[in-house]
C-alpha cells in the first residue's frame, strides 16, 4: 500500500512539473483527475496503482475522498459523472506507468457537452522553458549535460514558490548586482508575509527597495519578475495572503518598469493565463498587471522613482488617487488617477465628459501643468505619467495645477447632435477671453470694422450680459465691460451708438437660458477668419540679419496665429494678417536656444524647388 502512495505521489509530482512547465499558476485546476469539483469530472484512464476503492487521495493540491474525485479505468469518468481526461502516449495508448517521459505526449479531453476529443496545444511560452535558457544552473548540473530530465527538475523547482531567500539570483547578473538580486527577493518574501517581518523593513520599505533598485539597474528588472512569476506559481505558502500580495506587488512592478524582449513574451502568457480563468483568486489583480505591463510598454514607464506616499497607497491596495483638473472658467473635475495613468487617459476620460469619443478629436485637446511664478508653460506629452509630473512638485513645494483645454480646432464645433451643457461651457470660457482681449477682431488699415462686424459685436454684448445670468437691460456702465478692447477706442462709432446697438439686440436673446446663449457666442464668432486660433507674442527676425542685435529695426514684435488656415503672423494692432503659409508649405520647424537663454523658432517654408 506504501508503494502504491509513493508511486501515485510519484505521478503527481510529475504531472505539476507539466502543469508549471505548461505555464499555469498555483490557482489553476490540476491536468488530471484529482478533485472533481472544477465541473467537467475529469478522471484520470488506466492507472494501474490507484486506490479508486474509496480511499483518501494524498495530492499536492489537497486531500479529496474518491467520491470526489475517483480515478478510474480508461475511459471511465473516474467518479467525476460524464466525462473524464485520457492522457495518452503518441500512440492513443493510455499511459500505464509514470517514467515522466512526456515528449510524444498529447492531452486529450473529453467534454460532457462533446464526445469527440480535443488535443490541448501546450503553451510556447512558460516560465519553465525560459528557466531552461537564461537561468543560473548549479555545478552539478553543469558537466553533466545528457541528463535533461535531472536539469528539468532542477529548473522546475526554480519556478515554483519557495517560503526561504534564494543563495543565488534566477538569472545570470554581474557580480556586483548579486546581493541586490537577493535583497530584492527578501523584501519579496517579507512583503508576502513569508518571512518575518523586520522592524526596520516595513512593507512600504520592501517595496520601496524593490523599485528603487530596478529604477537604478535596468538589467535587475527581469530578475524581479522572474522572482515574482516564481512566487505566484504553485504558491503554497503558510500565510493566506502570500499569493494575493504576490500578485499585488507584479501590480506594481508592471506599472513602473518594462521588461526585456526575452522575457516579454513569457511574462505575458504568465499573466494571461492567470487572467483568463475566472476560476483563480488571482485572475482580477493579473489582469491588472496585464494592463499596467502593456502601458508600460507603449509610455515608456514611469521616470521618476514614486513618492513614499504613492507607494504606501498602492501596497495598501488603494490604487487611485483623485486628482484635480481644472477647466476653462475655473471649474473642477475629480478623475481617479493610478500610478500608470498617462496625459492621454485624463484627456480621453474628460473628452469623454465633453461627449467627443472620437480619438481623432480627442487629440486637439492637451493637459498643461501650470506652475506658481513660470512666464510659460507647455502641454504634457500623451505618454508622460501623471504621477511622475506632480510627484516632482510636491517634492519640491510648488504650487500647482493641472488645466485641460483645447489646443487645436481643425475639427468643427458640435451641432448635431447637439453638444453637452459641459463642451459648450468649456468651449465659451476658452474663447471669450481672447475675444474681450481683442484678438479675433481684425481691423483693416486701423480703420472701423465692417458692418458685419459691429453687428456681431453688437449681439455678443447682449448675449454675454445674458450668459452672466442678469436680466435687465444693459447700461452703459456695464457694456464697455462686453465689447473687445480694440472697439472701445474706435472714433467711427462713439459710446452711445454702442449703447443702442447692444440694447436693440438684447430682445432676442434675453428669453434664453445662460447655455443657450453660450451656443449662440460661439456660433456666431465661428464664422470669424480668426477664431479657433491660438496666439503666441513673438518678435520676429530674418536669416540675413544678426538677431542678437536688440535695437536691430529688422526686430519687429508680431502676433502668431496656428488656426487651420495653418501659421500667420499678424499686426499687433489691427490684427491684419502680415504673412500666411498653409500647412503644406511648412517645410519644417525647430527650437533653437541662444547662448543667453532666449528661445527661438526657426521655420523654414516654402516648397522644394524654393524655399526660405
Amino acid at each position: 500500500h506504501l508503494q502504491q502512495q509513493q508511486h501515485h505521489q510519484q505521478l503527481l509530482d510529475e504531472f505539476e512539473d507539466m502543469h508549471i512547465e505548461h505555464g499555469l499558476s498555483e490557482s489553476s485546476p490540476p491536468p488530471m483527475g484529482v478533485g472533481g469539483g472544477y465541473g467537467n469530472g475529469t478522471g484520470l484512464g488506466a492507472m494501474k496503482h490507484s486506490g479508486s476503492n474509496g480511499g483518501p487521495l494524498h495530492s499536492p493540491y489537497g486531500e479529496r475522498s474518491a467520491g470526489e474525485a475517483g480515478v478510474g479505468r480508461s475511459g471511465s469518468g473516474g467518479g467525476g459523472g460524464g466525462g473524464g481526461m485520457i492522457v495518452a502516449n503518441h500512440k492513443n495508448s493510455t499511459m500505464s506507468n509514470g517514467n515522466g517521459n512526456y515528449n510524444d505526449m498529447h492531452i486529450v479531453t473529453h467534454h460532457q457537452d462533446d464526445s469527440s476529443p480535443t488535443q490541448t496545444s501546450l503553451t510556447k511560452h512558460s516560465l519553465l522553458q525560459f528557466a531552461m535558457q537564461h537561468f543560473r544552473t548549479d555545478e552539478e548540473f553543469k558537466s553533466n549535460r545528457a541528463d535533461k530530465r535531472a536539469m528539468r527538475n532542477q529548473h522546475a523547482d526554480l519556478v515554483k514558490w519557495q517560503g526561504y531567500p534564494l543563495r543565488a539570483p534566477l538569472l545570470r547578473l554581474p557580480a556586483d548586482l548579486t546581493p541586490l538580486a537577493l535583497e530584492c527577493f527578501d523584501c519579496v518574501l517579507r512583503y508576502c508575509g513569508d518571512l518575518a517581518v523586520d522592524p526596520e523593513l516595513s512593507e512600504v520599505k520592501c517595496v520601496y527597495t524593490v523599485l528603487m533598485h530596478c529604477h537604478k539597474h535596468l538589467t535587475l528588472r527581469d530578475e524581479v519578475y522572474c522572482q515574482l512569476m516564481k512566487q505566484t506559481t504553485a504558491n503554497r505558502s503558510a500565510c493566506p495572503d502570500s499569493a494575493q500580495r504576490a500578485w499585488r506587488l507584479l501590480s506594481i512592478l508592471a506599472a513602473y518598469f518594462g521588461c526585456s524582449d526575452a522575457l516579454r513574451p513569457y511574462l505575458i502568457e504568465h499573466l494571461t493565463s492567470a487572467a483568463s480563468d475566472r476560476r483563480r483568486p488571482c485572475h482580477g489583480t493579473a489582469a491588472v498587471c496585464l494592463t499596467n505591463l502593456r502601458k508600460t510598454a507603449r509610455c515608456g514607464g514611469r521616470k521618476n522613482v514614486p513618492s513614499v506616499e504613492e507607494v504606501t497607497a498602492v501596497s495598501a491596495g488603494r490604487s487611485a488617487r483623485r486628482q484635480i483638473y481644472r477647466l476653462p472658467g475655473g471649474a473642477e473635475r475629480i478623475v481617479n488617477t493610478r500610478c500608470s495613468t498617462v496625459v492621454g487617459d485624463v484627456i480621453a476620460e474628460l473628452c469623454s465628459l465633453l461627449g467627443i469619443e472620437s480619438p481623432a478629436e480627442q487629440q486637439e485637446f492637451s493637459l498643461y501643468c501650470i506652475v506658481q511664478g513660470d512666464a510659460f508653460t507647455m502641454p504634457l506629452a500623451a505618454d508622460e505619467y501623471i504621477l511622475d509630473v506632480t510627484t516632482e512638485l510636491l517634492k519640491s513645494g510648488q504650487p500647482f495645477y493641472l488645466i485641460f483645454c483645447r489646443s487645436v480646432w481643425h475639427f468643427a464645433l458640435k451641432r448635431d447632435p447637439a453638444p453637452t451643457p459641459l463642451y459648450i461651457e468649456v468651449l465659451f470660457n476658452q474663447v471669450a477671453p481672447d475675444y474681450l482681449e481683442g484678438l479675433l477682431l481684425e481691423l483693416p488699415n486701423g480703420g472701423a470694422p465692417s458692418p458685419d462686424y459691429v453687428r456681431d459685436m453688437a449681439r455678443i454684448a447682449a448675449i454675454l450680459h445674458r450668459a452672466a445670468d442678469l436680466n435687465h437691460l444693459p447700461a452703459m456702465k456695464e457694456i464697455k465691460f462686453l465689447l473687445p478692447k480694440p472697439a472701445l477706442s474706435l472714433r467711427e462709432l462713439r459710446p452711445a451708438q454702442w449703447v443702442a446697438l447692444v440694447q436693440s439686440a438684447w430682445p432676442s436673446v434675453a428669453g434664453l437660458s445662460p447655455i443657450q446663449v453660450k451656443a449662440q457666442f460661439l456660433n456666431v464668432l465661428s464664422s470669424w477668419p480668426l477664431f479657433g486660433s491660438s496666439f503666441f507674442a513673438v518678435k520676429r527676425v530674418w536669416a540675413d540679419e544678426n538677431p542678437m542685435e536688440e535695437p536691430s529695426p529688422m526686430w519687429r514684435e508680431l502676433i502668431l496665429a496656428l488656426n487651420r488656415r495653418g501659421v500667420l503672423f499678424l499686426d499687433p494692432n489691427t490684427h491684419e494678417t502680415m504673412q500666411h503659409w498653409p500647412f503644406n508649405e511648412v517645410i519644417s520647424t525647430r527650437k533653437v536656444r541662444s547662448e543667453d537663454g532666449a528661445l527661438f523658432l526657426d521655420m523654414k517654408v516654402g516648397n522644394l524647388l524654393q524655399q526660405r
